[in-house]
């Protein structure tokens, strides 16, 4: 309990406690009460501002009740930090009209002094449903800006094998018999538009949060696929080491492929000069690691602290939100990135835990 004053007390200041109840001064958060098993033991009066309901109809429930479904699985695969006894969610929660809305909820765990069993969960819940939706618009707005930046060096990408396609065709039309290793060439080279062209509608395309297993060389894979036209043009080679032969783990696989499609790009426009892009791939135990690394002019040191933050740029025609959505991005999978540049490269570090302990009496 002494946790839970000192990490919220900028909600609680205005709280006072009067025969047993909580009065709340008018704020849209409400706090609630609940077992280990998820039974809501207590709820204040401001829930009924933000859900509908009124107090008396929430008690005696269980909060999954009032879960998304679809936020419930992910949630419930979310770490608490070990140690901590706070943990933050953003989730879905149904109002009494039946509508979903984004809350955030600020956890805290009441537990035994002895065998530090949790007695009691407490949580502070605000609605971030605007902010969510902003996000996601920009989210989207940064997605076809990053397509439409790499639309020249697709079409290029694909032209190519539509050359060789159509000359083999001419080729086999003149020819009295039909030429296997014509066909299987064109097979590959059919491959390959379908690869690309896959990859660019995938990135386009407006989705909701999917958390699934992913191979993470895929993913890597697939990101580089995007970039080797734009990086051929540029004579960069993009090349990709993994100590990995299982690379699963649990993550919304298209923005972590807009994560490394933002990283590889941003590493190949550094570079006016020849050079290479690696993607390195490791594990060490329960963290998942992606070194991107370029050997470019390098990030200027007083800059470095500002890398993330809206609208700062080092491009000339650039906006800020691609890295800005990168590190949320990150951020949502409970990871982090951390950037360190010299006049030889800059280099991102991707830090994402691969099993995350559920955090299952939170949630239940």
């Amino acid at each position: 309990m002494i946790n839970l004053l000192s990490s919220l007390e900028s909600k609680l200041h205005n709280y006072e406690k009067t025969n047993e109840k909580i009065w709340v001064e008018p704020s849209m958060d409400f706090i609630c009460k609940r077992t280990p098993d998820g039974l809501i033991k207590y709820v204040t009066p401001t829930v009924q501002s933000m859900l509908g309901y009124a107090p008396d109809e929430i008690i005696g429930k269980l909060y999954t009740l009032f879960v998304h479904a679809e936020d419930y699985k992910r949630i419930a695969e979310i770490a608490m930090p070990h140690g901590e006894e706070v943990c933050c969610l953003t989730y879905r929660i149904k109002r009494k009209d039946g509508v979903y809305i984004w809350v955030n909820s600020q956890i805290s765990v009441s537990r035994h002094p002895e065998s530090d069993e949790p007695l009691e969960f407490i949580s502070v819940t605000t609605d971030v449903s605007a902010k969510i939706k902003a996000e996601h618009f920009i989210l989207e707005y940064e997605k076809l800006n990053v397509v439409g930046q790499l639309a020249a060096g697709i079409a290029h990408e694909i032209k190519n094998p539509l050359t060789s396609l159509k000359g083999f065709i001419q080729l086999m039309k003149a020819g009295q018999e039909l030429n296997h290793g014509y066909l299987s060439i064109m097979e590959e080279e059919i491959k390959r538009i379908e690869s690309v062209s896959k990859e660019l509608m995938l990135m386009a395309k407006p989705h909701k949060s999917d958390f699934k297993s992913y191979d993470i060389n895929d993913l890597v894979d697939h990101a580089i696929t995007l970039l080797m036209a734009e990086a051929a043009k540029k004579c960069i080679e993009i090349t990709r080491r993994s100590t990995l032969e299982d690379g699963m783990f649990l993550c919304d696989g298209n923005k972590i492929k807009q994560v490394l499609v933002n990283l590889l790009m941003n590493a190949v426009d550094a570079m006016e000069l020849p050079g290479e892009v690696t993607v390195v791939i490791s594990k060490s135990g329960d963290e998942l690691t992606i070194v991107v690394a370029d050997t470019g002019k390098g990030i200027p040191q007083e800059d470095l602290d500002k890398i993330g933050k809206p609208f700062f740029t080092t491009k000339e025609n650039g906006n800020g939100l691609g890295l800005m959505i990168c590190y949320k991005i990150i951020e949502e999978h409970n990871g982090k990135i951390n950037v360190k540049s010299s006049s030889k490269g800059t280099t991102f570090t991707i830090k994402l835990p691969v099993q995350r302990v559920a955090c299952q009496r939170l949630l239940k």
